[in-house]
């Protein structure tokens, strides 16, 4: 849905509105509009900022993973002193055993010797076959999957204080509805009072109006409370003081009735469309890091490294452990590998398969959120419609429904009718009053759901 307010198709509702809209926008003291309370839950509720440091998580993880491709350069420097015994032959060292070069006679020396050794390596990927680039390809990925997810955060959080707002003014209504049902109650109670203790009437007609007025306060302190716990719900996400939630009320305001449905359905540049459809071409670069991980991979490597010893060539040990500190032999080496494990192909295939079958589920996924959203879509087209039907209707229930009440408290005094009927046709009042407002509320929200299944939600809150 596209909003253009001086178009004749839905959003010209929006010009018969100025009335209604006015529970939404403009500045008013001590009162929260629709926008307001919007702006402040995107700026304020947790959950946004958790996500909005996740967009940040990403964007380190993004320039993080393009260093992967730096090699790798260690130091290192020890100094050392112990005996120098070896004998011919190999072994893996296993990381434990420490190492002992020359030294090879007939017999164990007993003798100490001190030496040193200063050394520097590098090895260094140099190229895989596109390994850095799939792993580059999938932290941007991630990066956009969380992109996607903040933004489909805020569109839901948006939604829910539309529809928590919506439920407010819902109540608000409903509030004053019950306090005027509660006056003519009272009022009713007060002159069946006054008949029955004048003797016109029994005594139960008293007790029954007495009753009915118990009932109208219950009904309010009902609608009261849940009027309640929607606001301290809206000052959640707002981070307002609960007093300070105070719905921009105009009791006076009809809606009127509603325009054409649009045809313009649902696009893919939905946030939640986005967030799914992130998620599995995040599945997808992860098959080509997996791919990858099969293939063989290229290093450079290098090596130098000094060393001292207080031994000499001849086999003879200085006493003095000090002359080991210098150096005395420089070596280096270079070195041109290539790695390929060719065991481990059949677990990557196997790992590849698996991946495969995540990108599949994410594609679902990505298919059953466009059906959910074609669905509300469709069926806020067709509550717009019976919205329509019913504020065409509803207007005739009221006034039939205040004739009816009026004219069985005029017959009631004059002795023509039953305490009941009156009772009935005060009860039918209300539901007729109760029926108006629960008929504006059923507009309102369609009108939002359709805006949030066609991606019109913001455009349609900022008109307001």
């Amino acid at each position: 849905m596209r909003i253009h307010i001086a178009a004749k198709k839905r959003y010209g509702l929006l010009l018969c509105l100025l009335p209604f809209t006015s529970l939404f926008a403009g500045p008013v003291a001590d009162s929260l509009s629709l926008r307001q309370a919007v702006e402040l839950a995107l700026s304020n509720y947790p959950a946004v900022k958790a996500k909005q440091a996740l967009v940040k998580a990403g964007q380190a993880n993004v320039t993080d993973v393009k260093h992967n491709w730096y090699p790798a350069l260690k130091l290192h420097e020890q100094i050392d002193a112990g005996t120098d015994n070896s004998i011919y032959g190999s072994y893996f060292s296993m990381g434990l055993i420490p190492s002992t070069s020359g030294g090879i006679r007939n017999e164990n020396n007993p003798a100490l010797m001190s030496g040193n050794i200063a050394m520097a390596s590098m090895q260094w990927e140099i190229y895989n076959f596109g390994a850095y680039g799939s792993q580059q390809a999938a932290a941007r990925q991630d990066l956009h999957v969380n992109k996607a997810d903040l933004g489909n955060t805020t569109n839901q959080l948006t939604l829910t204080v539309i529809r928590d707002y919506l439920e407010l003014l819902r109540l608000n209504e409903l509030k004053q509805i019950q306090a005027d049902n509660i006056r003519r109650n009272a009022e009713m109670a007060r002159a069946v009072t006054a008949i029955v203790l004048h003797g016109l009437k029994p005594g139960v007609d008293s007790a029954i109006a007495t009753a009915e007025l118990s009932k109208a306060r219950l009904n309010l302190l009902e609608v009261s409370n849940r009027f309640n716990q929607v606001r301290i719900e809206l000052a959640a996400f707002t981070g307002l003081d609960t007093a300070r939630v105070k719905p921009r009320i105009d009791s006076s305001a009809d809606l009127p009735v509603l325009l054409r449905p649009d045809t313009l359905g649902v696009t893919d540049q939905h946030p939640l469309l986005e967030y799914y459809h992130a998620l599995y071409q995040r599945q997808q670069a992860q098959e080509q890091v997996v791919r990858k991980q099969q293939l063989p991979k290229v290093n450079l490597m290098a090596a130098g490294w000094m060393r001292g010893s207080s031994g000499s060539f001849n086999d003879m040990y200085d006493k003095n452990l000090f002359s080991g500190l210098g150096y005395s032999r420089y070596n280096y080496l270079l070195g041109l590998g290539i790695t390929w494990n060719i065991t481990d192909l059949k677990h990557t295939r196997e790992k590849l398969a698996v991946q495969q079958q995540k990108s599949a589920a994410a594609e679902q996924e990505l298919e059953t959120s466009r059906t959910v959203l074609h669905s509300m879509y469709q069926q806020a087209q067709a509550d717009i419609l019976t919205a329509q039907a019913k504020l065409k209707e509803l207007p005739l229930q009221l006034q039939a429904a205040q004739a009816a009440a009026k004219q069985q408290m005029s017959l009631y005094r004059h002795g023509l009718t039953s305490i009941i009927e009156v009772t009935n046709a005060l009860f039918v009042l209300n539901r007729a009053e109760t029926d108006l407002v629960q008929a504006h509320d059923e507009a309102w929200k369609a009108l939002f759901r359709a805006a949030y299944a066609d991606n019109s939600l913001q455009q349609l809150v900022n008109s307001l």
